[in-house]
């Protein structure tokens, strides 16, 4: 580790001023701080760098724990960043150096381990509590007894519950003597909590084992920074005994002395689990952690509970049966404080508060435990969260493939929808109904691949003459060449005939458009529209895949050949529900198509599919009626329907043919191929209607009735495109 044992960051060297009057003045007092500011600001910088070039390895160290560390000007945790910031002023006025302050990092890494490997630690914050609202109790008895009659107000605030945290004032309260108490009983658990994490960090990174250079600068900053000093007696008993086993635990080479009272406790031994052990025994094993292994936190306070807490209870209550509390001085209250902050002006009602201020200001855990308690609640949400992604992964990688293509499809369908303004509900009618005509749209799909790949050219059988073989003799042609004949010039002959095979160009239109007309007249029950649906879809979807064949083969046939549909249906009116896609101007057809279902759903009254047939013609220009003629656009129109043609006429419904045929017979003379299909079961004068419209007196029939079995609509309908584009090719 480069530079890894350099004593200081930064060595404090004041040379000559330029900006001094005189020679040997002592710098100004504004100057002065400008020095220290920049100073603390060198020192800020290169701590940052430090610990900045460390980040792999903590990551490293603390596995699972990913947290960051930030030299700040206060100690707090980024729960959104997951970030600790270190106060710079901490260890710049304890001097730390570079390894001190690595290690500081790697000590609270492994708090934060502890608090992640065992929810013990988070426990033990609501049993410290309760011990500090007994304890709490005592104190404010003692203080109750000495100025409860002469300052009833100081007493009153001392008891008055605030929020532990400021920033949370609807949170927990406490008292200050509470508050002053819970400092008293998590400094007990700290000290043992240190020693943990001091030998934990020792075994994860060598380095700060006791005989090694970081080992023994760990043992520096708590002889001379943290621990300073070895002799405890004026302190208070409860503090002389857990401050002599984490000085004898940290500084091993140099004993402390304690009082009476404690020198007894630390000599003092304890039953537990059958055996008899010192405190200092406690400590080494059932609080440091074991070989190969780590000591659980709610292990280590188990322990605790029934070994050293009890000793350090008795030391504390004789502590305070000995305490005379003295207010301090009064502050000002002019400033404007009101009454409710008289207790804490006035001091936080600590028996020992002087004490317990040097250990805050010397602990090198500064984190308050709300904040630590938080981090906590995050992680152990970030960890659930992780831990469902991995079982929801787990059960996607136990998924068939068949499963997972369907979870994959239907996220894109819901993404589909949402981006082209359709309900999911829609496409899934849609999506069930190709399913069900999908051996109808294999079929057809073979006849636009047949088309597409087909060849454009047919054979055609003629016999021709001008052979010297062949099967019929060529009576003309012996005529004529008989003088060769008579002279036996066999070799010049050619009198024969013989079928050969020639190559004819098939007519190719440039353009097939489909027009299709549904029933949605009142007497459509669910049955017939649900086979209206499939036929919709079967049409539309394949005349869009034959499109996208073409489209896709284009480089490769050089064909003009295009293919568009629009779709109709009608009832009192005729409402055209899907466009050509050359008038639509959308890039995806599909979305036209599905849009459809929302409108074939409900029934629109009589059946006067005469409207849609008539709209239909007047949408025919001049120039597509010339290229019709001309078969470059190949022109056709299907109509499913139930019944006959129905007017209304002085809102009686009367069934008439008339108006109907007039259209049919308009398109076919125009070279439309116009083919009707009627579905259902119908009485005799509707399949008698539907033959005047489609089929009598034509020369061929263009109407077909599908009958009861209507589900033989889809096979009619395919054999009818077959018939009409089997021809063509490109």
């Amino acid at each position: 580790m480069k530079n890894f044992f350099e004593n200081k960051i930064i060595r404090k060297e004041v040379g000559n001023d330029t900006d001094q009057s005189f020679a040997g003045e002592n710098p100004a007092p504004e100057q002065e701080k400008n020095q220290e500011t920049d100073e603390l600001e060198k020192y800020k910088q290169q701590a940052q760098d430090l610990v900045d070039s460390y980040r792999r390895f903590f990551m490293t160290f603390a596995k699972d724990v990913s947290l960051s560390f930030k030299i700040s000007d206060e100690f707090y945790i980024d729960l959104e960043k997951g970030e600790v910031n270190l106060d710079v002023k901490w260890f710049s006025q304890k001097d730390f150096s570079q390894s001190q302050i690595l290690w500081a990092c790697q000590h609270e890494l492994v708090h934060f381990c502890d608090l992640a490997e065992d929810e013990g630690v988070v426990k033990n914050f609501e049993y410290i509590k309760a011990c500090a609202r007994q304890t709490g109790q005592l104190i404010l008895s003692k203080w109750e007894e000495k100025y409860g009659a002469i300052d009833p107000e100081f007493v009153e605030s001392l008891n008055k519950q605030k929020p532990i945290n400021p920033k949370k004032p609807d949170g927990e309260k406490m008292s200050s003597v509470e508050r002053a108490a819970f400092d008293i009983h998590h400094t007990f658990y700290n000290i043992f909590d240190d020693i943990y994490v001091n030998n934990r960090v020792a075994r994860k990174s060598p380095t700060y084992e006791k005989d090694e250079k970081g080992g023994k600068e760990v043992a520096r900053l708590y002889q001379e920074k943290l621990f300073a000093g070895n002799d405890y007696r004026e302190k208070p008993r409860h503090l002389q005994f857990v401050y002599a086993l984490i000085r004898n635990e940290m500084v091993p080479t140099e004993q402390v002395a304690v009082g009476e009272d404690a020198q007894r406790i630390l000599q003092q031994k304890i039953e537990f689990q059958g055996r008899q052990y010192t405190p200092a025994e406690i400590v080494e094993n059932f609080i440091k952690p074991r070989k190969n292994n780590s000591t659980l936190a709610s292990q280590r306070y188990f322990a605790l509970r029934k070994t050293l807490e009890p000793l350090f209870n008795q030391l504390l209550l004789k502590d305070l049966e000995e305490w005379d509390p003295q207010k301090p001085p009064e502050q000002n209250q002019q400033s404007g404080q009101g009454e409710n902050e008289i207790g804490e002006k006035n001091g936080k009602g600590n028996p020992f508060e002087q004490e317990y201020e040097d250990y805050k200001k010397n602990n090198p855990d500064q984190l308050n435990e709300e904040e630590v308690a938080a981090w906590k609640e995050k992680k152990d949400w970030e960890d659930e969260n992780k831990k469902k992604q991995e079982a929801q992964v787990q059960t996607q990688e136990n998924k068939s493939p068949e499963e997972k293509a369907q979870e994959s499809q239907a996220k894109m369908d819901e993404a589909w929808c949402k981006q082209n303004g359709l309900k999911p509900e829609t496409l899934q009618q849609f999506k069930k109904i190709q399913a069900q005509v999908e051996p109808y749209l294999q079929e057809l799909s073979k006849l636009w691949q047949k088309i597409i790949f087909g060849s454009s050219k047919r054979l055609e059988r003629e016999i021709e003459g001008n052979f010297k073989t062949g099967t019929e003799l060529d009576i003309q042609q012996v005529i004529e060449q008989w003088p060769k004949i008579a002279q036996q010039k066999f070799e010049d002959v050619r009198v024969m005939k013989r079928t050969i095979s020639k190559e004819v160009l098939i007519q190719r239109p440039e353009l097939i458009r489909v027009r299709l007309v549904g029933d949605m007249s009142g007497s459509m029950d669910e049955e017939k529209k649900h086979i209206l649906q499939q036929c919709f879809v079967l049409l539309l979807s394949s005349l869009r895949e034959f499109n996208t064949h073409l489209n896709l083969t284009r480089s490769q046939t050089k064909s003009k050949l295009e293919v568009d549909t629009e779709a109709w249906i009608f009832g009192d009116e005729a409402q055209r529900v899907k466009k050509f896609r050359s008038e639509a101007g959308s890039e995806d057809e599909q979305i036209e198509i599905v849009k459809i279902f929302e409108k074939l759903s409900s029934t629109i009254g009589w059946t006067c599919d005469h409207k849609a047939m008539e709209k239909i013609q007047q949408s025919l220009s001049q120039a597509d009626l010339e290229k019709i003629a001309q078969k470059k656009i190949l022109e056709i129109v299907l109509e499913v329907t139930d019944g006959g043609s129905t007017v209304v006429e002085n809102q009686e419904a009367k069934f008439s043919s008339k108006k109907m045929r007039k259209s049919v017979d308009k398109m076919l003379s125009e070279g439309v191929i116009t083919r009707g299909f009627q579905i259902g079961e119908t009485s005799k004068k509707e399949k008698e209607i539907f033959n005047e419209v489609w089929n009598d007196g034509r020369q061929e029939s263009h109407g077909e009735i599908v009958g009861k079995n209507i589900a033989n609509l889809l096979p009619a309908v395919a054999s009818a495109l077959k018939k009409y584009l089997g021809n063509i090719r490109l």
